[in-house]
């Protein structure tokens, strides 16, 4: 049986190969697929009522027949402990589904609108390609606060020590977020009101931002839902008030935490808070980085949907590794931790060669997630932007591996590599500078960055497999010998 399962994961790496293929060649079908794409919503115009029964048809087929045979098979928990993560995936996910369906109306009611004569959808763009990046780093201090007790199932001692490090947290993370403007000021020349008012968005939603980390690490994926859908409703009802949604947000997680943000304050040390703010930064850059360059570099005028759509596949497949498969993870580590403290050496080596299989079998499963969405993305932004299938074949490639790198760096990070991780994000910032300041074509760029990252997760891959390759050391016995 063991066998067989590990004979059926190994097939992964092919499948993934060959989706990959296919992120890069079907792009350069683009007339033939915008052909056929064209002819299926032809057909659900005539038919639309018939094609809604049945895509539901088919959808309710698929699920019976899963769950039938998970119980023919006797595998009923599998089947309640898979849906229970769907659920949890797709409640982790709605801020991306509720904004995705919200914002393409929305930035119609701001066309007209401006913010220190930048037009709002510009505006907020920049925004909202800062954040992501910058938030990474000013949440990790309050993620090593509050993390312990939080993992420890003590949500009141992680809610008082949240309370007493936030405010002082995001103070010293001013001179971060004013940094952010730096750019805009002497690439883009944007005025002293927009860059104010930008300062204010961008410090209101890394608010937000940092709001969350409770909900993220307690599991209350209710309370994550709750607070996009705070986000989310201006946006829809008021959109050019800019101002509005971090603050509603910000509303439905104060609430809950007023009585703890009276705590005694905690001023972390700055040596601490700089470490955490640039490893946050490094590691958040591999995903962002060419992103914020790109509008830099196209100031501000640059394929918005494309750039979107092409990244969405590795932020389906972040989510689901950290939703679904870290658990697992999670588990396998606390047996190994107790293989160690009470078990004989085989049970240990038992442990530690599970532990491995279960890192291994986390990074092959979300690699082919990773890469069937992308190859279903790239096939259908090419078949609606044929003329631009190279750009968007060497962007989705690279989102996909963009995503590989941080999944193996974070990783890496966990078993105690801390340095690989920095070292490549550091990299990618000096890549993507470079790179959309030396090429005058994004085309051009993106396949310089596609070339370079493809090299780059070799490095991050073989320290990664040398990391593991021994967990009980790396986790454990390695920090003992040192003490």
């Amino acid at each position: 049986m063991q066998g067989h399962r590990r004979r059926q994961w190994n097939v992964l790496p092919v499948m993934t190969a060959a989706l990959l293929v296919g992120t890069l060649v079907l792009p350069s079908l683009g007339g033939a697929l915008q052909r056929l794409i064209s002819h299926c919503m032809t057909l659900v115009d005539r038919e639309p009522f018939a094609f809604g029964v049945f895509g539901v048809g088919c959808l309710a087929a698929a699920g019976g027949g899963a769950a039938l045979l998970l119980g023919r098979l006797g595998l009923g928990r599998v089947a309640r402990t898979f849906g229970g993560r769907v659920l949890r995936l797709g409640l982790h996910l709605w801020p991306v589904v509720l904004l995705t369906l919200i914002y393409p109306n929305a930035s119609l009611r701001m066309a007209d609108h401006d913010v220190g004569n930048i037009p709002l959808t510009t505006f907020l763009l920049a925004v909202a390609l800062t954040v992501p990046w910058v938030g990474q780093a000013v949440c990790m201090p309050l993620y090593r606060v509050v993390g312990s007790a939080a993992s420890a199932g003590d949500l009141e001692e992680a809610r008082r020590r949240f309370g007493a490090a936030w405010p002082t947290t995001f103070l010293q993370a001013a001179p971060l977020l004013v940094t952010s403007c730096v750019p805009l000021a002497l690439i883009m020349r944007w005025p002293a009101d927009a860059l104010a008012s930008y300062l204010l968005l961008v410090a209101l939603d890394i608010t937000f931002a940092q709001t969350l980390v409770l909900a993220n690490l307690s599991g209350s994926r209710l309370n994550w839902a709750l607070a996009w859908t705070g986000y989310a409703l201006p946006v829809m009802l008021f959109p050019t008030f800019w101002f509005l949604p971090p603050l509603l947000g910000l509303l439905t997680q104060i609430v809950p935490l007023a009585k703890y943000l009276t705590a005694n304050l905690h001023w972390m040390s700055v040596k601490e808070t700089v470490v955490d703010f640039s490893r946050g930064f490094l590691l958040g850059a591999v995903l962002w980085a060419d992103k914020l360059f790109y509008f830099y570099s196209a100031d501000g005028d640059f394929p918005v949907g494309l750039v979107f759509f092409a990244l969405l596949p590795a932020v389906l497949a972040y989510n689901y590794y950290f939703i679904c498969l870290a658990p697992g993870f999670d588990a396998s580590v606390a047996r190994l931790r107790t293989a160690m403290q009470d078990e004989t050496m085989d049970s240990l080596r038992r442990a530690s060669t599970a532990l491995a299989e279960t890192v291994a079998q986390s990074v092959r499963r979300t690699a082919f997630l990773g890469a069937l969405f992308a190859c279903i993305t790239s096939a259908t932004l090419a078949g609606a932007s044929p003329d631009r299938g190279l750009l968007i074949a060497a962007i989705t490639m690279s989102s996909w591996l963009l995503l590989m790198i941080t999944v193996l760096s974070y990783k890496l990070d966990y078993i105690g590599e801390k340095l690989c991780g920095q070292v490549v994000g550091a990299f990618y910032v000096a890549l993507c500078a470079i790179a959309f300041a030396g090429f005058p074509t994004e085309s051009g760029t993106y396949l310089v960055i596609l070339a370079t990252t493809s090299a780059a997760l070799g490095v991050v891959f073989v320290v990664f497999r040398r990391a593991w390759r021994t967990p009980e050391y790396n986790l454990f016995w390695r920090h003992a010998l040192a003490w």
